[in-house]
């Protein structure tokens, strides 16, 4: 096995080596390689001498080491991008809807694959869940230096990413979105790193590329709407199908509703609930293949079908 690193976190796999070691796997077994994607995972996506790839990274690298992989066919596992929708409807347990919602949006700096990014509330409940969203965010997630255990949310991983949630909030404001929170960089930080304030957008339209677009950031917008299938339709439109969530406190709308929504991945009444026995993957954009559970093992085999003549049939 060869294990690459994102460029941009190097020391972590390092890290993880080193424990592979103490845990007393065999030299060779588990191989570390570093470097820039462009130069180590390209050279891994083409090598001749290696016949499965598995990737967990942006929509647009995943479709460049597809065509890679292509060189000797092989087997490939991708994880990709989302924009995952979280929809709650009028019959919801809005307090739990709401800190579930900020979980699904504001950890890890909102820089999660599968980030219900998307929050879409019945009208019923659209004011007050909106009220009472602004004032969990506000009052949560604490800003600051990740080491801190009274820190919520850290910097964003690198300059570009912090430009780029940057430059979707001016795409918002300058396409008529309501911006509610946030907005901007966050400054009162000691020590250096890339903070962006917790940012709401409402009014928001399905045109908009904060509608459409990932952001990978905290960064959420929130729109409303008025019957199930309305909601079901505006969910599903999207190049992305990851994962989805929705909140009721009615089971079989919730099981109807989840039959229907496309993506890889339901959560009903949390969000970005994961274990390592159910298969995590996605649909359309947001991938190709499983991770994790029976489905993962089998990423990593191949069916070989043995055709055995006992008699003399011709």
């Amino acid at each position: 096995m060869v294990l690459k690193a994102a460029e941009q976190t190097p020391l972590s796999i390092l890290y993880l080596a080193n424990l592979i070691k103490e845990a007393g796997f065999p030299p060779g077994v588990v191989n570390i390689l570093n470097g820039e994607g462009r130069k180590a995972g390209a050279a891994i996506a083409q090598h001749l001498g290696i016949d499965k790839i598995a990737f967990t990274g942006s929509t647009a690298t995943g479709r460049e080491i597809m065509k890679m992989a292509s060189v000797n066919m092989k087997n490939i596992t991708l994880e990709t991008g989302g924009k995952s929708p979280l929809l709650v409807f009028d019959d919801a347990d809005l307090d739990q809807a709401v800190k579930w919602a900020h979980i699904g949006i504001m950890s890890n700096m909102g820089q999660i694959c599968t980030a219900t990014s998307r929050v879409m509330v019945q009208e019923g409940v659209y004011d007050q869940f909106v009220s009472a969203f602004k004032e969990h965010v506000a009052k949560t997630s604490k800003v600051g230096n990740p080491f801190e255990d009274s820190t919520f949310q850290g910097p964003q991983v690198t300059k570009a990413q912090y430009d780029r949630v940057l430059s979707y909030i001016d795409s918002g404001k300058s396409e008529g979105a309501t911006l509610i929170a946030g907005g901007e960089a966050y400054k009162d930080v000691g020590g250096k790193g890339f903070f962006i304030a917790p940012t709401i957008f409402t009014n928001v339209k399905d045109n908009m590329k904060i509608f459409r677009e990932e952001v990978f950031g905290p960064f959420v917008v929130i729109v409303s709407f008025k019957t199930e299938e309305e909601a079901i339709d505006r969910a599903n439109d999207t190049t992305y199908g990851l994962a989805s969530a929705l909140f009721t406190k009615d089971v079989v709308k919730a099981h109807r509703v989840a039959r229907r929504l496309e993506s890889g991945m339901v959560f009903i009444n949390s969000s970005n609930d994961s274990d390592i026995r159910i298969p995590f993957g996605g649909v359309k954009m947001s991938g190709v293949g499983r991770e994790l559970g029976e489905a993962g093992l089998s990423a990593y085999s191949s069916l070989k079908s043995v055709h055995c003549n006992l008699g003399n049939w011709l």
